[in-house]
């Protein structure tokens, strides 16, 4: 059903039709029904953190974070827990809680499927332990272009992913199965971001296109072949419809690693970042506040955030920067402990 649109993609893949941006553009504020559905995926996302050794969330969707208050009307499906690891959970809801325009001809209500993936609480640690070398990674070639023979990505990253895709698949099966008016999001913060895009990637190859992923803190993930297909794929230049919104905040180093250690293997940006330009001491972003980037090498975002002028902050700072999107982060179930 979705044939056309990927036949055309597939062919602009073809011919490597990339387009240029210029590293000097100046970031601009995003659509504003983006940026109030920001604070609903922030909370989403923050949700997941009540997912831990010693807590979990109860059905029908109850947590420490008003879970049951804010969205009365979402079921939880499935939830895991990794030690030391991406973990998560399914929820479901026919409430239009990002405020989305109802098709005139509809009369049945769109049926949400959440899946929404935390870091782990360490993250400089995991970054540091994890093993940092890359693996291919062969996405495509269903609905989807071929990534093509130079594709790469961060093998710790695809190890969790393969090991999250094995917990999750039946659930999104089901819940998927003669779904036709359904919107599928996959969302997640620090590590989860990235294993929350090879999920996207997944499901976006097996032809559900009513898909879309936002990542808030996602560190590296591939070489610059993969951040290309994949900023195709999603359609990271087409500002109106893209699939992908990526959320860095000013000063977050864990978006810029981790580092490559070859230099036949180096990480790369993405050109889709939306940017929030102010300080980790501001919770809640202005409008203005939130941009497009427009490219990965915009000096007016990350890329221009560590120059040689940066003065390296103490590491709880570091830490809030990271955790500070639209609200704190990672709180749910702990005392917080900055070390």
């Amino acid at each position: 059903m979705f044939l056309g649109f990927y036949l055309i993609l597939g062919i602009v893949y073809a011919i490597n039709i990339v387009p240029f941006q210029d590293s000097s553009q100046l970031p601009q504020p995003i659509d504003r029904s983006i940026y109030n559905n920001l604070f609903t995926y922030a909370h989403l996302i923050d949700i997941s953190y009540c997912i831990s050794r010693f807590g979990r969330i109860e059905e029908p969707f109850k947590c420490d974070l008003q879970c049951e208050e804010t969205f009365p009307s979402m079921s939880l499906v499935y939830q895991w827990y990794f030690d030391d690891a991406v973990c998560g959970y399914v929820a479901i809801t026919y409430s239009n809680i990002f405020n989305h325009s109802a098709p005139q001809n509809s009369s049945d209500p769109k049926k949400t499927i959440i899946v929404s993936l935390r870091g782990t609480r360490s993250i400089f640690d995991t970054i540091t332990d994890t093993k940092i070398e890359m693996t291919p990674y062969y996405g495509g070639r269903n609905f989807l272009p071929y990534c093509g023979p130079y594709c790469k990505v961060h093998r710790g990253f695809y190890d969790v992913y393969r090991n999250t895709l094995s917990k999750i698949d039946r659930y999104l099966s089901t819940e998927l199965e003669f779904e036709d008016n359904y919107e599928l999001i996959f969302m997640g913060h620090s590590m989860g971001g990235s294993v929350a895009l090879l999920l996207a990637l997944h499901y976006l190859d097996l032809g559900w296109n009513n898909l879309s992923l936002v990542t808030m803190g996602q560190p590296l993930t591939g070489n610059v072949h993969f951040t290309q297909w994949v900023d195709l794929v999603m359609g990271s230049s087409n500002r109106n419809s893209r699939k992908f919104l990526r959320i860095i905040h000013k000063n977050d180093v864990v978006t810029t690693i981790p580092k490559s250690t070859s230099i036949w293997d180096t990480y790369q940006q993405f050109d889709n970042q939306i940017y929030l330009n102010c300080s980790s001491s501001v919770v809640e972003p202005s409008p203005d506040q939130v941009v497009d980037c427009y490219s990965a090498d915009n000096e007016y975002c990350i890329s221009g955030d560590f120059g040689p002028d940066y003065s390296w902050k103490p590491v709880d700072s570091l830490y809030e920067n990271h955790n500070t999107y639209f609200r704190r982060l990672g709180m749910c179930g702990i005392s917080i402990q900055m070390h």
